[in-house]
């Protein structure tokens, strides 16, 4: 019979239309694969995404053509067990596997909080088995799995790694939680037996599958000696657990700057001495729709994503802005959420690259995102896309360039800003190393001279009445939102146009409110939004 990886290979829809059919006939104690949205996961073209994997959960698939006998890795997203996806957090992961050569799965899973972590193991262990079950169809083998998890993930995955369940030949934990009791701040409201329960220190054994656990050297909610001890506990156990410390590193792998990123190399090379041969080159799968790094610009490292919709019609384009505090993430850090509703609405999108602080200054990041929206409409027939309807989105720090992009193109059709920064003024009171005068325009006096400077980069000094709508979009259980609030009235003071989306209560970051309903409300606002811009 031919594999899942050979009909792949050749033409993805119809894999996709044979697994309908054929996959409940097997009559196998699992569900048919079959994957429920045929444009993947927006984020790797080739992959099988949305297969239903148990009750409503789904997961993503990607196998690499040929797959031999390369490790097939389960990515774990974190969110603090409350909140991400599958597409959320990961999406530096999921490119890091796939060009490496390895097979993957990102799933999701229910999130309801760490007191009910135990519904959480539960369904990454169905998703194992489902994986196993599936293993055939997917022309990978089910005895050659690594779990992953990153954040509550990477907790939820020492766990499972505890059980040594089959197939399972080793484990990569990033930024983990390791002794529950001792985080103060996650540890708030739930029950010491819970916190006991849940901690991975707790659940050691012997003859646990190899790990590599990955830690940053700076983090703060998770400090990194706690992961020392647990990686010494399982070799206590005659366990292997290799430990690789990032320096100055935060929680977050993907708030870690570029000069952090050499631990990708160190995983990859990890992953390749658990594999049966030498991992085969990657071989990227044609897509007409998903389209990955284009240059945009003069130099190399000016790139982009794009979505182009199937649409006879020109449509509008959204040139999507990655925030990270102008020195972190890339064009599928933070911003993935956005990246479904979007083309679901047959809009095409632009996810792009930009210069990052401190090599470059924010003048220069604004730069960048001119190029790109040149770039967009010179190349509008290419991409199908109406050249007089070009929207700009922004998050946190960049929400700031496009709200400033704002200020002087008025060739946009409109900007939306998600918990944008609007007033630099307000954030600078020092020259300390971390300073925004310093790491954005790389000033180290706070004179009147760096006071104004800070101004005329600030959305909230250089708004005017002929601005293009600008849609601003935030929660009010963060900081920004008094930023928010301020930029709104100016704005309606001057007679901008513009609209407000609150999310109550909701916390910093998009990827923070997936899988939470009363929060990713703003997906289809956002949509209707940008259609009714003329």
């Amino acid at each position: 019979m031919t594999t899942i990886a050979g009909h792949l290979a050749r033409n993805t829809a119809a894999f996709i239309a044979v697994l309908a059919l054929a996959a409940p006939a097997l009559g196998q104690p699992c569900p048919a694969l079959s994957a429920g949205n045929p444009d993947g996961n927006y984020i790797v073209p080739g992959v099988l995404g949305a297969i239903r994997y148990s009750r409503d959960l789904r997961l993503d698939a990607y196998v690499q053509r040929g797959a031999g006998g390369r490790p097939s890795v389960v990515v774990v997203h974190g969110g603090s067990w409350s909140s991400g996806s599958r597409a959320a957090h990961v999406g530096q992961i999921l490119e890091l596997l796939t060009a490496a050569g390895y097979n993957w799965f990102s799933i999701d899973y229910r999130l309801a909080g760490l007191a009910h972590y135990d519904d959480s193991l539960a369904d990454v262990r169905a998703a194992l088995s489902f994986i196993r079950c599936r293993a055939g169809e997917l022309g990978i083998d089910g005895n050659r799995l690594v779990l992953l998890g990153e954040d509550s993930g990477a907790q939820l995955t020492a766990l499972l790694a505890a059980e040594r369940p089959p197939g399972v030949i080793g484990a990569v934990l990033v930024g983990g939680f390791y002794d529950l009791a001792a985080a103060a701040e996650i540890a708030k409201g739930v029950d010491p037996g819970v916190l006991a329960r849940a901690s991975p220190t707790a659940h050691v054994v012997r003859s646990m599958p190899p790990l590599l656990v990955v830690h940053g050297g700076a983090d703060g909610e998770s400090p990194i000696d706690r992961a020392e001890r647990y990686c010494q506990a399982v070799e206590r156990a005659d366990g292997r657990c290799r430990m690789i410390a990032i320096d100055g590193a935060s929680h977050r792998s993907e708030n870690w700057w570029p000069g952090q990123w050499s631990y990708k190399r160190e995983v990859a090379a990890w992953l390749g001495t658990l594999a049966a041969e030498a991992p085969r080159s990657h071989q990227p799968f044609p897509s007409t729709t998903l389209l990955k790094n284009a240059v945009y610009g003069d130099r190399p490292d000016q790139k982009l994503d794009a979505f182009v919709t199937r649409s006879g019609r020109p449509t509008p384009a959204v040139i999507v802005v990655h925030g990270g505090g102008w020195e972190a993430g890339d064009k599928v850090t933070y911003v993935t959420p956005l990246f479904e509703p979007l083309a679901r609405a047959n809009l095409a999108w632009f996810s792009i690259d930009y210069r990052l602080t401190p090599a470059f200054t924010n003048q220069d990041q604004l730069a960048d995102v001119r190029q790109a929206i040149r770039f967009v409409r010179a190349e509008h027939a290419r991409f199908n896309i109406d050249p007089a309807r070009i929207v700009l989105i922004g998050e946190s720090a960049s929400g700031q360039l496009v709200a400033q992009i704002a200020t002087e193109d008025s060739s946009l059709a409109g900007v939306i800003s998600f918990y944008g920064v609007y007033d630099l003024p307000a954030m600078v009171t020092d020259v300390s190393p971390r300073s925004l005068l310093v790491r954005l325009f790389g000033r180290r006096t706070l004179d009147e001279d760096s006071r104004a400077l800070l101004r005329r980069f600030s959305p909230l000094y250089q708004a005017h009445a002929d601005m293009p709508p600008l849609l601003l979009i935030n929660g009010t259980g963060e900081r920004l939102w008094a930023q928010a609030q301020a930029f709104s009235k100016r704005l309606r003071d001057l007679g901008a146009r513009h609209d407000v989306i609150a999310l109550e209560g909701a916390p910093h970051g998009l990827e923070n409110w997936e899988g939470r309903a009363e929060w990713t409300t703003y997906k289809a606002r956002m949509v209707e939004w940008i259609r009714s811009l003329h």
